[in-house]
């Protein structure tokens, strides 16, 4: 059994994840499992996988079943992690596209971009909450308290602006360019 080599990386768009994945493929190393970050591969012959990953729609059964269909036409599935399969194929010289319909490349951009959008909201409505209550729940509370909630308020409101603006933006800009491409087909 060849040695492992775990990789710590965080990738906020999968496209770019995507294309990480085939390239340490192209340099002998296959991905053999995906936990939060961390990344374990194992050497193996350059190019011989492609991957995948997949935004999973589904949850329980259906996706446990989605996977199984997969499987049978010789896709594996390396790792399920936070709605995402990290698929593989060995590499027969055709493109790895689970989506090739534009509907489904469309919907798969969506699921994408959901956590970019869903983030950002619940760490704006955390914020106002905390001002909410430090200044017209709690109007007892010191100076120096309130102080301290609006800064964590302004830091919470700062850090989704640029989740969405930065994060979100590749999926957002995705989906944009589908919808033109639909909208010329039609």
């Amino acid at each position: 059994m060849s040695a492992s080599t775990t990789i710590k990386r965080a990738f906020t768009d999968f496209s770019k994840e995507e294309a990480w994945l085939n390239q340490m493929s192209h340099e002998g190393k296959a991905l053999v499992d995906y936990r939060g970050g961390r990344y374990t591969f194992v050497d193996d012959e350059p190019g011989a996988w492609q991957y995948a990953i997949e935004v999973l729609g589904r949850t329980g059964r259906a996706g446990r079943e989605y996977l199984s269909f997969l499987e049978e036409t010789g896709v594996e599935t390396v790792a399920v992690y936070a709605n995402r399969a990290y698929l593989r194929r060995r590499d027969d010289g055709t493109d790895f596209e689970l989506h090739s319909d534009l509907e489904s490349r469309l919907e798969q951009a969506r699921r994408g971009s959901v956590p970019w959008m869903a983030i950002p909201v619940s760490q704006v409505g955390v914020a106002f909450t905390l001002v909410l209550n430090a200044f017209v729940v709690d109007s007892g509370a010191s100076n120096l308290a309130r102080g301290i909630v609006l800064a964590c308020a302004t830091l919470l409101v700062f850090a989704a602006i640029v989740e969405y603006l930065v994060f979100g933006r590749p999926y957002r800009e995705r989906v944009r360019q589908l919808e033109r491409e639909r909208s010329i087909r039609e």
